[in-house]
């Protein structure tokens, strides 16, 4: 019967030994863990910044794009009427001579 007895003292003792080593073990890792979700934290933090500043890019290209499209209409729209001044100068003067 003794066997028994030391038996279950022998599994109480490896209960508590395995008790002792989970908190030792969680006290040192809580401090890891704690850093780990703070640079995650720090991580995430820096990616919203450039998702945020990738689509303020995004808006300013568009709107640089629309601008150079409105100035290279107006420019065009100049060039096709500098090319009709001969002709209207030629209408003006035929006209003067009438």
């Amino acid at each position: 019967m003794w066997v028994v007895y030391a038996s279950i003292a022998l599994m109480v003792i490896a209960l508590v030994m395995l008790g002792t080593a989970l908190m030792k073990t969680v006290k040192t890792t809580r401090p890891v863990i704690n850093e780990m979700n703070q640079t995650v934290g720090r991580i995430q933090a820096g990616m919203d910044k450039m998702t945020a500043e990738a689509n303020q890019l995004q808006e300013t290209q568009g709107e640089i794009q629309e601008d150079i499209e409105n100035k290279k209409t107006t420019i065009n729209h100049a060039v096709e009427e500098a090319k009709r001044t001969p002709e209207v100068l030629k209408g003006f003067i035929y006209s003067m001579k009438k």
